[in-house]
Parts: structure tokens; C-alpha cells; sequence
């Protein structure tokens, strides 16, 4: 199984579109996205913006069931998710510790762009509400998510991947996530 996260906004879910595409017998599954199911099936939320509401137990169970739902996919699943979560709370991790230990993880993948392609790729994403972050903020968001990657990789025993998605270049950050999952 390999794990790839991103920064908001550096084109992860473009670029896991893009090998999907070419490759239609790669699973990839949002890990947010199984954490919503159970969550509206178990806990009557709404939508994804809800679920950092929960209280802190509940989104950690709700974490849990997720990791333990995934665990049961085919090894060749490639997991979308995030480093880490930017929360009223502050930064918690998208993979503690007791959702790492529940997946059988091969790889880990990190998706970045610069700073400023970033920022230029949120404007235009029309189809998520995500909060305004200055630029300070957002290379602080990235500095956390690069520790926590690092964490990631050192407890679950797996080598991690950085691949810059730049702007114009889907291709070449498509090809080296092809590499990373040796089709």
C-alpha cells in the first residue's frame, strides 16, 4: 500500500487523477473520504468540513475505523490523504500513530509545489471552501507536514518520496509517481 499526501493545493488529487487515467486498475482511495462515509453513517455529519468538529475521541475513532476499513483493500491501493490537518486546535497528525500501525504501508509519497503555485491554485479551485492562508502560513503548514512525513516513514518502517508538481509539468510528477508504484 503506499500513501500519498500533499500539500493543500500542490495538485495531489490532480496528479492521482492523472495515473488513474493511464491506469485504471490502480485503486485510489481518499482516506477522508472513507472517514465521511462512516462519519455520516455513525455520527449524522453533513459533509467533510464537519468532521473537524467532532470531538477530539470521536474523530480519532472515526480515524481508526477508517485505517481498519482501508487495511482490507488489495496491497496495490494507493492511499490519498494528508500529512497533516489544520484545526481550531491546531495541526493534528493525518496518520497518528494508531492509523499507521493499522495499515500494511510499502511507501509513503509527498506532493509539494512552490508556495506561490499554490496559492495561485487555491484561487481557482471553486470547488473547495478552504480557508485563506497568507504565505507565511502555508510554508509553516508545509514545514509540519515535512516532519510529519519524516515521522511517518521512520515508524512505519517505509521510504518516502517528494515529488515537486510544477506548474505545466503534470506529466513528469505523474511519471515519477508511476515509478514509486512500479508499474
Amino acid at each position: 500500500m503506499i500513501i500519498v499526501m500533499g500539500t493543500p493545493g500542490a495538485g495531489k488529487s490532480t496528479v492521482l487523477s492523472a495515473l488513474s487515467a493511464k491506469h485504471p486498475e490502480i485503486k485510489v482511495v481518499n482516506f477522508g473520504t472513507v472517514m465521511l462515509d462512516i462519519a455520516k453513517a455513525e455520527y449524522g455529519v453533513a459533509g467533510r468540513d464537519d468532521m473537524r468538529k467532532l470531538p477530539r475521541d470521536k474523530y480519532r475513532e472515526l480515524q481508526r475505523k477508517a485505517a481498519q476499513a482501508i487495511a482490507k483493500m488489495p496491497p496495490s491501493t494507493i492511499i490519498d490523504t494528508h500529512a497533516s490537518v489544520n484545526t481550531a486546535d491546531g495541526y493534528h497528525p493525518g496518520l497518528p500513530l494508531y492509523v499507521l500501525s493499522e495499515l500494511p504501508i510499502d511507501a509513503l509519497v509527498y506532493i509539494y509545489a512552490r508556495i506561490e503555485d499554490v496559492i495561485e491554485r487555491r484561487r481557482r479551485d471553486t470547488s473547495r471552501q478552504r480557508d485563506a492562508e497568507p504565505p507565511e502560513q502555508l510554508r509553516l503548514h508545509e514545514s509540519i507536514n515535512l516532519a510529519m512525513v519524516s515521522a511517518y516513514s521512520v515508524h512505519a518502517n517505509a521510504p518516502v518520496k517528494f515529488i515537486l508538481n510544477e506548474t505545466g509539468r503534470l506529466e513528469e510528477a505523474v511519471s515519477q509517481l508511476e515509478r514509486c508504484v512500479r508499474i
